[in-house]
């Protein structure tokens, strides 16, 4: 066995060895994987490592076009949070987790930025060490394990909602930037690495406030700027490692790509309820035969001037106690205080619902519906998730 795998081996080991006490510690020695006495610990197990890689030698004359990877990389990640920042302009802020006095700043970005700039100078040690795919496969992973804070996920083993939640909000993010930083890393070594980790640590450290998305929004954004930085990254270094002539210089040109990322995000937006139209799974038989079970229906949401042009027989989206439904108007009413009341009622039910729904329930209108093409939602969301309400979106 060589020097080199026998360094692999080591860290594999180490690495391992890391994980498997932050488990232990987490779930049988403190109630939080981020309490004081465990970070410290952390710490300086993960400084103890970044001392041992320090010696590792890299070949960085294999980075191509290093400089011009970094100057690209720092572009778009501040282009792109100066968007995301903006976005709050539209969605509304909310305030940052972390404490904003004068030592929470020092001790957050020693604990979180300090912490990720040790973990990414390790990882990019290692992984060039021995250029293997397996190598590159078995860190990634090694590294989103290690920055999964395990305490969250016990809380969510409650419920299969809270477990896809967890999966589609927490891990399939960590994934996407452990696979970038992987990535990063064999093209450009450690700085290529810091250009896009660094910043985002900071960003999310120093800034008081965040726009106020929801997880499925947030984790889509988180996914976006890994796959942009994937993308550029990937072109400039194939222009720099392999002889093309321009027209295939423009082909790869990941410029073109931008209309697919728009039309991607304008999908996305659609089917989270972002846009003013969102399609919903039905979940019930209760209008039949209009529409049945499986069948997915794209409600228009509407304000107050709208409210004033429905009619009898218009199909209501609207909140109710037990849920969202989806019901015919049958009779329109106006309160005391001058505001419409809707008597609704689905069309294979044989009485009206019990309660009058008000302007205030209102969420939409029922414009058109596709048949069956929902029943993969109606099945996820009641086989996985545990819901049993009448619509989900």
């Amino acid at each position: 066995m060589n020097k080199e795998k026998g360094t692999i081996i080591l860290y594999v080991a180490i690495l391992c060895i890391i994980l498997i006490g932050c488990l232990a510690l987490t779930i049988f020695v403190v109630p939080s994987f981020f309490q004081e006495s465990t970070r410290i610990v952390v710490m300086i197990i993960w400084i103890a490592l970044t001392v041992i890689a320090m010696p590792i030698e890299n070949d960085h004359t294999r980075f191509k076009g290093k400089n011009e990877k970094i100057k690209t990389t720092l572009i778009i990640v501040i282009i792109y949070y100066i968007i995301y920042f903006l976005l709050g302009l539209i969605v509304g802020y909310k305030k940052s987790p972390y404490s904003r006095s004068f030592f929470a700043i020092i001790k957050n970005l020693f604990y979180i930025v300090g912490l990720i700039a040790m973990q990414d100078f390790v990882r990019s040690k290692v992984i060039n060490n021995q250029r293997k795919k397996i190598n590159y496969v078995l860190f990634t992973l090694i590294f989103v394990l290690l920055r999964l804070d395990y305490t969250e996920g016990l809380k969510v083993m409650s419920s299969g909602e809270k477990i896809f939640e967890y999966f589609a909000s927490v891990i399939m993010p960590e994934l996407a930037k452990g696979c970038v930083c992987t990535y990063l890393a064999i093209s450009g070594g450690t700085l290529l690495v810091y250009a896009y980790s660094i910043p985002v640590a900071l960003y999310q450290v120093l800034v008081p406030i965040f726009p106020d998305l929801d997880w499925f929004l947030t984790s889509i954004f988180d996914i976006l700027i890994s796959m942009i930085i994937f993308l550029y990254n990937n072109y400039e270094h194939t222009i720099k490692t392999t002889r093309l002539t321009r027209r295939e210089k423009k082909k790869i040109n990941p410029i073109r790509r931008i209309p697919m990322i728009m039309a991607l995000l304008l999908v996305v937006a659609f089917i989270a309820g972002f846009l003013p139209a969102k399609p919903i799974a039905i979940m019930s038989y209760s209008m039949v035969p209009t529409f049945s079970r499986g069948a997915v229906v794209i409600s228009v949401d509407m304000n107050e001037r709208d409210l004033h042009k429905l009619k009898i027989g218009d199909i209501l989206h609207y909140k109710s106690e037990n849920g969202e439904v989806i019901h015919r108007i049958i009779d329109i009413k106006e309160g005391k205080d001058g505001k419409l009341l809707f008597q609704t009622q689905g069309d294979n039910n044989n009485v009206p619902d019990k309660n009058l729904v008000e302007e205030e329930q209102v969420i939409g209108c029922v414009k058109m519906y596709i048949p069956y093409i929902g029943y993969p939602s109606v099945w996820f969301s009641e086989k996985i998730l545990g819901v049993k309400s009448f619509i989900t979106i």
